[in-house]
């Protein structure tokens, strides 16, 4: 059986405790050794990161524009597989992992230009972050996606993420690389643009990867408020919605300040709003139920809190990265002027 040349790359920045368990995972895989090479791309990290990964015989390059997209983009060009890995640094890779993900490239139709498989949660995680991956499972808190959501068939998705991922090297050179300006999501541009070229993802559900899920209440609401601004840049740039639940917690947002505004004369949005809450509480509460069976833990009605903070994070984000291009179309066109 011949074994196509694979180049694993992991872009990292600042990933001390866990860099060791992803490069010994990935020295561990059940693929010949001289068919795949691991490059590790670090964002020029401030802790112990480096000094770990010149421990293990891998391939390190350095990234000194920091970012996430800026790592994949110099492990692309530094790869000498014309197929192309990628994975975190917080992540650990199943021994089966490579040689599923390359089994089914090889056996998929010519139109497919990656295949990927889930994104697992560590059972050893926090609390905090099991519930946020939890929730991210289901439809209330990935709309189905096949970003977070760890369907058990394998099927055609518009994207997948870059955590777990193969992709045939010349489909990223086609599209243009990972755009450079996205501090998050950047996985997410990059297959949108694939995609409109014709070319297909596939979901592989055996392709496993385990993701630690860390962080606080703060961290998570930053982040989600990231995405959100990214997902409105995402439309900005291609001018169409990437996905279709996306302006959906700006609308509520929206919905929500315009009905408490006009209260005083009109009551019916109010009315509207009140049922709305009821339903969404309704979902909320059996999403919750939904974790918690899957955690079996009581820690799951966590996410009664938690999905409401993703939603209200994400519209503001989305709504805020409006708000600043249109002050700052503004600003320019009176400075014109």
């Amino acid at each position: 059986m011949e074994y196509p040349f694979v180049s694993v790359v992991v872009g990292i920045r600042n990933e001390e405790r866990f860099i060791e368990e992803c490069i010994e995972s990935l020295l561990c895989l059940n693929y010949p050794q001289d068919s795949y090479e691991i490059l590790i791309v670090d964002g020029m990290s401030t802790d112990k990161t480096r000094e770990l990964v010149q421990k293990y015989p891998v391939r390190l390059l350095l990234n000194e524009r920091k970012n996430v997209a800026a790592a994949r983009n110099l492990g692309v060009e530094n790869s000498r597989g014309d197929l192309v890995a990628f994975t975190d640094g917080d992540c650990k890779a199943d021994p089966l992992w490579l040689i599923t993900l390359v089994n089914e490239m090889k056996t998929a139709p010519e139109d497919v230009a990656c295949v990927g498989g889930p994104n697992l949660i560590f059972d050893t995680d926090p609390v905090f972050g099991r519930v946020v991956g939890h929730a991210q499972e289901t439809f209330l808190g990935s709309g189905g996606s096949a970003q977070s959501k760890n369907s058990t068939k394998k099927h055609y998705v518009s994207s997948l993420p870059n955590c777990n991922a193969l992709y045939k090297k010349n489909t990223i050179k086609e599209a243009g690389y990972f755009d450079e300006r996205f501090v998050v999501g950047q996985d997410g541009d990059l297959n949108y643009r694939i995609n409109k070229k014709g070319y297909k993802f596939l979901y592989i559900p055996e392709a496993k990867v385990l993701h630690h899920r860390r962080g606080t209440l703060k961290s998570f609401s930053v982040r989600m408020f990231k995405y959100g601004m990214w997902m409105a840049e995402l439309f900005k740039k291609h001018g169409e919605f990437v996905r279709w639940y996306a302006f959906l917690p700006s609308i509520a947002i929206l919905f929500a300040v315009l009905s408490l505004v006009i209260s005083p004369v009109y009551t019916a949005p109010i009315i509207i709003l009140l049922l709305m809450g009821i339903l969404y509480f309704i979902l909320v509460l059996v999403t919750s139920i939904q974790v918690t069976y899957k955690m079996k833990s009581k820690y799951g009605l966590f996410a009664l809190f938690v999905i409401p903070v993703q939603h209200i994070t994400y519209g503001l984000g989305f709504l805020y990265s409006f708000i600043n291009s249109l002050f700052l179309s503004k600003a320019k066109s009176l400075s014109n002027s």
